[in-house]
């Protein structure tokens, strides 16, 4: 009986085992056009569910000012408007249309079966991830540092 369970847990980690690498290979080392457009989309999506939550959070200072996410600190508003433009503009707008629409729909219409430099392609959008990363690290940051409207 002791044994029996030993070897499910063996089959459930060669299972996930086997999984990961699946996901490695078909999402994070692809090279295909494509998958990489989709990525782009569904990075996006993820990254417009933050933006959401900040304009949230903008809607609800102007309609209640004072309201518990600021307090009453202007510059902590600025800041989150800033990180709400930035966030919507650069990871969700501008991946969806260079990363979605240049990946997936224009080498349809062209009639192209690959698009050039894939390698350069996959690298662009790897870099997305980490700007997005950096960028919510920054609005941790005291507000003084970092705002664009005054």
């Amino acid at each position: 009986n002791y044994f029996y369970y030993l070897d499910r847990i063996k089959k459930l980690f060669t299972y996930l085992n086997d999984l990961r690498k699946h996901i490695l290979k078909k999402y994070v080392y692809t090279i295909n056009h494509k998958r990489i457009a989709i990525n782009y989309l569904y990075f996006s999506m993820l990254t417009g569910l933050s933006g959401a939550a900040l304009a949230t959070m903008i809607r609800l200072e102007l309609a209640h000012p004072g309201s518990p996410f600021f307090k009453g600190d202007s510059l902590r508003y600025l800041q989150v408007v800033t990180a709400h433009g930035l966030i919507m503009v650069f990871f969700v707008v501008v991946p969806i249309l260079f990363g979605g629409f240049a990946n997936f729909l224009i080498p349809y219409h062209v009639g192209s079966k690959d698009v050039a430099y894939p390698r350069l392609n996959s690298i662009g959008f790897w870099i997305q991830p980490c700007g997005y990363i950096l960028l919510a690290k920054i609005g941790f940051l005291r507000p003084q540092f970092w705002r664009y409207y005054d």
